[in-house]
């Protein structure tokens, strides 16, 4: 029985090296410059206005009719000099199931002297899935609104970090 075991574990393994080796062979990709470099060119915003919504943030309150139980951001400047970032939201969807999607924010446009507007993109295929609003960080909160499926939310992110 013990010969057995030390049989298959030595079969495993070799069918591993193989695969491995198999794998280490094949070309690879490189990367690009940077997750920004793939969208289409958007609003430039002053890099003083923009500076301040750099950071990382978590969901501190939203009303529950927007179906999102937390969330957090990340926004940055990215090789171009554009504001982006990624969105990470979780919650459950009209039928009580759970759900957790992600979100490019883009398209970050200054209205005003003091609001911001973005766009939460589908990552892979740029497709629309909401829009953020938002004034600049106050006492590290982000207060805002975000619009999905044709309602409007009032939405706050507690910033954790400016980086």
């Amino acid at each position: 029985m013990r010969n057995i075991r030390y049989a298959a574990t030595a079969v495993f393994a070799a069918a591993g090296l193989l695969i491995g080796a198999a794998f280490s062979a094949m070309p690879s990709a490189h990367a690009t410059t940077g997750p920004s470099a793939n969208l289409p060119t958007t609003f430039k915003v002053s890099s003083k206005f923009a500076g301040q919504f750099v950071g990382q943030y978590v969901l501190k309150s939203v009303p529950a009719a927007a179906h999102i139980q937390s969330a957090a951001l990340g926004i940055e400047v990215g090789n171009n000099g554009f504001l982006y970032g990624v969105g990470q939201f979780y919650g459950y969807d009209q039928s009580g199931n759970q759900s957790a999607w992600v979100a490019t924010l883009y398209h970050f446009h200054q209205v005003g002297k003091s609001g911001m507007t973005l766009d939460l993109l589908s990552p892979s295929t740029l497709i629309v899935l909401g829009h953020m609003s938002f004034s600049p960080p106050k006492h590290a909160n982000l207060v805002g609104k975000i619009g999905l499926s044709g309602h409007t939310y009032p939405i706050v992110f507690h910033q954790i970090s400016t980086r």
